[in-house]
């Protein structure tokens, strides 16, 4: 080294300092070793004085309750006596990092680290001024950093590693053929000697100065890969030194650097990437035995490209498709540097299948090479061929820098599962390949397909309605619309109804749900997804924030489904319309669903209708519209709910000031219910919408219900179809008709009323101009009543 630099030394880290050459030790002293050993000579970058005396060095940490440093004197006078006994003794080198006080509030420790405003920050921060930033717990935050440095650092090894290697068998290699020419040419010359004597020594020549030229090229090119093994040397030296501090302030300061570092060399990396060399041969040696002329044509020169005429035919063909397919085509790595070559100008081409081939290891470093530089391939298929170690090196190698790739089969190869194990492992840099390569022999399982139902969504286009109701689809079919809703970015409205879906195929849709931000509107109902299904549902919908529609009824669907769909409910905050009718939940699901609304605050329609809820659960459900605030609307029909339930909901009803309507209808609610109801509307004040068709309210209700009705301003449509309800109850409601100035729609159909009642009512109609709908169909009304309710509506106009 001296002798190249004029007898002087020169600082490896070109700051100027030389120093002559026999005078080595006048150099200064490397500062990152320096750090290093005084690191590992003396753990502590300084002494910590005993909290005790304060005049001693602490020797130990006090990890109980104490949480200070102590002299070996100190720590027995304190921890001699009482419960001072039992607490833990540490060296003080093994003592928690320590954590600063908060700037701002002076009595708080740092607890977490603010990314956007990039400082340390305590509880009492997190909570206030820096509650829309989402600060990360600073302990977990540093050891990220450390291992993200750590792992990066490990990466550029396993690069600087791979080309140095690479640089040594190409050294190998080159001599390797200098040793094949050479061979070649002195036994062709061998019986030729006088003619060739002066040829000879002209092409031996040539030979050497090539095997110069390169071996001059590649030695150049591993002192710049030393080089760079140098400066990673110094910071994995000095990464040490930082992540041996207890301070993480000084890990903070010290990730800027790193990353500045990783970041120049991974580009310097790519200035340096793997050399490549064309062979050369000796050109007629071969047909010097008949053509003598030859002789003085002779010469060394690069090895001629290969052609393929049907590898180029089909490049050709598939010039304007973003898939190149080659597999089966006993294809062997010459025409991989052809297909490399097509790699490299191509900037279309996004799936190439090799598989079922010929290609070994020197075919797959064709790949590699054009592969870290490559932005378009996503898809490459090279299963069933020939590729071994060492071609399994080079692509993993490509694959440090290339993050475009994102499937790569390379089963049934000549590759063992220890081996895919350990290149693996070196390869951090690239999370979502190495696992495609630790599981590199795991034949996948054939994808199920379905060809109507992918050509069916596909023909969907931009309608954002996509049908496929009564379609038979089954669990199976599932993954394909999962996968159409990973990537859609159309369909808001998705019909699934009246199919096969059972919990498997809820499974799919779920795990979609987790990733699509389009999707609105979900009707699963007709289906077999029971409880199983429903926790996949509600998994997802915790961490869904887009739908807002989901029906889900009619499919056996029991407490314990419930319970998972009101688990997402609690944490869910989009959904707005839940379809539960016609399942099993009973009173016990409908506990939990209560428990759920109690807390949740975006859903405001719910159906429970058919589910077996009985009075209990009725309880259940008004207890919470108690708390509820965003609740309108609520269906409990044909719930078997009595009196019981009636009166519990309609308490609550008494003070909730969000829900407007209520379906009870179908239940068992008798005058006592209804009386209960009365109760409700004479003081609410939210309520528009209350049906109670289909129970078993006779005339003393209607009375109490009309009753009501004469101090209540809201309520505009009343249900009392297929009651038991006579002309005496047509005439109570008759009578509070004609001072009622709200209610527009009254069903009556289904009762016991006759043409006196009809008269009374037809006596109301002529002078109320508000009720604008009258369903009296399915009475004991003849045509004389008929009549007398005609005429009324003409006077009126209804």
């Amino acid at each position: 080294m001296t002798s190249k630099n004029n007898g002087l030394l020169e600082c490896p880290k070109k700051d100027g300092t030389k120093v002559e050459g026999n005078n080595i030790n006048a150099l200064p002293p490397n500062q990152t070793v320096r750090d290093l050993i005084q690191l590992f000579n003396h753990p502590e970058p300084a002494s910590v004085p005993c909290h005790g005396c304060t005049t001693n060095e602490a020797e130990y940490w006090c990890d109980s309750d104490c949480k200070h440093c102590f002299c070996s004197n100190c720590w027995d006078t304190i921890h001699g006596v009482d419960q001072y006994r039992n607490h833990r003794k540490l060296h003080v080198g093994d003592r928690p990092r320590e954590v600063p006080q908060c700037q701002g509030h002076g009595d708080h420790s740092i607890q977490f680290w603010c990314e956007q405003c990039a400082r340390e920050i305590c509880s009492e921060c997190q909570q206030t001024q820096h509650r829309e930033h989402s600060p990360v717990e600073i302990t977990a935050y540093v050891k990220t950093i450390e291992e993200q440095c750590e792992s990066n650092l490990e990466g550029i090894q396993a690069s600087l590693n791979y080309r140095s290697d690479r640089a040594d068998k190409m050294i190998i290699e080159v001599e390797k053929e200098r040793e094949f020419n050479e061979t070649q040419v002195r036994e062709t010359m061998q019986n030729l000697r006088h003619l060739i004597d002066r040829r000879e020594e002209t092409l031996l020549g040539e030979i050497h100065q090539v095997e110069t030229s390169d071996k001059r090229r590649i030695e150049e090119h591993k002192r710049s890969l030393q080089g760079e093994q140098q400066n990673l040397i110094e910071q994995v030296l000095n990464f040490a030194v930082v992540s041996k501090d207890k301070r993480p302030q000084r890990l903070l300061d010290a990730r800027q650097p790193f990353q500045d570092f990783i970041r120049r060399t991974d580009a310097r990396l790519l200035e340096l990437k793997p050399l490549s060399r064309i062979k050369n041969h000796i050109a007629g040696v071969v047909d010097l035995t008949n053509l003598r002329n030859q002789i003085e044509n002779m010469k060394l020169e690069p090895v001629s490209r290969h052609r393929h005429q049907v590898v180029e035919q089909k490049i050709t063909n598939s010039a304007n498709s973003a898939t190149l397919d080659l597999n089966s085509s006993q294809l062997t790595d010459l025409e991989m540097e052809l297909v490399a070559k097509e790699l490299e100008i191509r900037r279309t081409l996004t799936t190439l299948k090799l598989y079922a081939n010929q290609i070994s290891d020197l075919g797959a470093q064709y790949l590699a090479d054009v592969l870290r530089t490559n932005q378009t391939l996503t898809n490459l298929e090279l299963h069933n061929n020939q590729i071994g170690t060492e071609g399994l090196e080079h692509l993993a190698d490509a694959l440090r820098t290339n993050k475009t790739l994102k499937t790569l089969t390379l089963y049934q190869n000549n590759i063992k599962n220890e081996v895919a194990q350990c290149v693996a492992d070196g390869l951090k840099t690239n999370k979502g390949m190495e696992t495609q390569i630790r599981n590199v022999n795991n034949v996948p399982v054939p994808r199920y397909e379905n060809p109507q139902l992918s050509q069916k969504i596909a023909n969907n286009g931009n309608n954002a309605r996509l049908d496929l109701y009564s379609s038979r689809l089954t669990d199976q079919d599932m993954e394909i619309v999962a996968e159409a809703l990973k990537t859609n970015t159309v369909v808001t409205k998705l019909f699934l109804n009246d199919n096969q879906i059972g919990h498997i195929g809820a499974q799919y849709l779920a795990d979609a749900l987790q990733s699509n931000r389009i999707l609105k509107e979900l009707y699963l109902h007709q289906n077999q997804i029971k409880d199983v299904g429903a926790q996949h549902i509600g998994k997802a919908l915790e961490t869904n924030r887009t739908l807002t529609r989901l029906d889900i009824y009619t499919n056996q669907i029991g407490p314990i489904g419930a319970g998972h769909l009101a688990e997402a409910l609690k944490v869910n905050t989009t959904l707005n319309v839940l379809v539960l009718e016609n399942n099993q939940i009973g009173e016990n699901g409908a506990q939990h669903l209560a428990n759920a609304l109690t807390v949740n605050r975006s859903l405001t329609y719910i159906e429970l209708g058919r589910n077996q809820i009985g009075d209990n659960g009725a309880e259940k459900l008004a207890e919470m519209l108690r708390t509820n605030q965003t609740l309108q609307q609520l269906w409990l029909y044909d719930n078997q709910i009595g009196d019981g339930g009636a009166q519990h909901i309609a308490n609550a009803l008494t003070t909730n000031q969000t829900l407007k309507e209520v379906y009870l209808g179908a239940n068992a609610i008798t005058d006592v219910g209804a009386q209960h109801f009365a109760n409700m509307l004479e003081n609410n004040r939210t309520l528009t919408i209350l049906v109670l068709n289909s129970n078993r309210i006779g005339d003393d209700g209607v009375q109490h219900l009309a009753r009501s009705l004469e101090h209540n301003t809201i309520l505009t449509q009343l249900g009392l179809s297929k009651n038991g309800i006579t002309d005496t109850g047509a005439q109570y409601l008759a009578n509070v008709l004609r001072t009622n100035q709200t209610l527009t729609h009254l069903n009556l159909g289904g009762n016991q009323i006759k043409d006196t009642g009809a008269q009374h009512l037809a006596e109301v109609l002529i002078r109320n101009q508000i009720l604008t709908g009258l369903d009296l169909n399915g009475n004991q009304i003849t045509n004389t009543g008929a009549q007398q309710l005609a005429n009324a509506l003409n006077n009126n106009r209804l």
